[in-house]
């Protein structure tokens, strides 16, 4: 009886698995890829290693469809990788044990400038941002539970620029770059006024990227080394909420366990019955 149960069970959840059950939608590669957006990727390790990287949008296209020739492109990209560099120092100088905060460096993908920090594990992230334990706890009432055979655990946390102040001080890393640049190279109030007009419609992006496929999110995407759950606001909808969501699916096996029995036992008393009816229709 119990290889029946363990088959039935078994069975039941292939069936609900190919149904699509807990399935989230792929980011599109024009998401994945967006220029003109601040980023804040994790990346996580089976090894319990964890890399942070910040990175700021240099938007070479669109400075180029202004009419601003490759030289004046590269001349902006140095003067926004100093200011750059000048935020992943101030970082260096915060280095706690188990942590390592990386040069600055050109995102050729996302056409970006950006840095990371390096560390250890959970508990060096914990110790770089000043993390208490129980403030990790405090966080876990975002969670909640639904479904009957498959459960889902609902996990709601905040998004890393988390108020209209943060995603200000993002953006004044660059408006710093490019008033420097214009006013160094003789470049126009109108067009620097146009060049700082594309910051307004920046969006920022959490990637948030582990080694483990269980985790789920409404938008991700897959890599060669990740599964990636992938976050898109823009400042309105930071204000408006500020919250992300991350869920797992998982089969309830008592209740799986309990139905296969019960299918188990309806199959064997309907199998009883029909022995029976046959030899009362032998007997007469």
């Amino acid at each position: 009886m119990k290889k029946s149960i363990y088959t039935l069970f078994l069975l039941l959840v292939c069936l609900l698995s190919f149904g699509g059950c807990g399935q989230s939608s792929k980011v599109d590669n024009s998401l994945i890829f967006e220029t003109n957006a601040f980023r804040i990727v994790r990346q996580a390790t089976n090894d319990g290693k964890i890399a942070l990287s910040y990175i700021f949008p240099l938007n070479s296209s669109y400075l180029s469809s202004l009419g601003f020739e490759e030289d004046e492109i590269k001349t902006y990209r140095f003067y926004l990788t100093t200011y750059v560099n000048a935020l992943a120092q101030s970082n260096r100088e915060k280095e706690t044990e188990g942590t390592a905060v990386g040069v600055c460096s050109y995102y050729t993908d996302v056409d970006g400038i950006g840095f990371s920090i390096q560390f250890e594990n959970l508990e060096a992230q914990k110790k770089f941002f000043g993390v208490e334990d129980d403030e990790q706890a405090g966080s876990s009432s975002g969670r909640k539970t639904s479904g009957f055979f498959i459960k889902k655990l609902e996990m709601t946390t905040t998004f890393p620029v988390s108020s209209s102040k943060s995603a200000g001080d993002l953006k004044m890393i660059c408006s710093m770059a490019i008033s420097s640049w214009c006013n160094n190279s003789n470049i126009s109030d109108i067009q620097k006024k146009e060049i700082l007009k594309s910051l307004d419609e920046t969006v920022y992006i959490y990637d948030f990227a582990t080694q483990e496929k269980g985790l789920k999110s409404e938008l991700m995407y897959q890599d060669e080394y990740f599964y990636h759950n992938f976050f898109v606001k823009t400042l309105e909808d930071i204000e408006q909420d500020n919250n992300i969501v991350f869920w797992i699916t998982y089969a309830n096996r008592p209740v799986w366990y309990a139905f296969a029995l019960l299918l188990v036992l309806f199959g064997v008393g309907t199998s009883l019955a029909i022995l029976r009816i046959k030899k009362g229709k032998r007997s007469k």
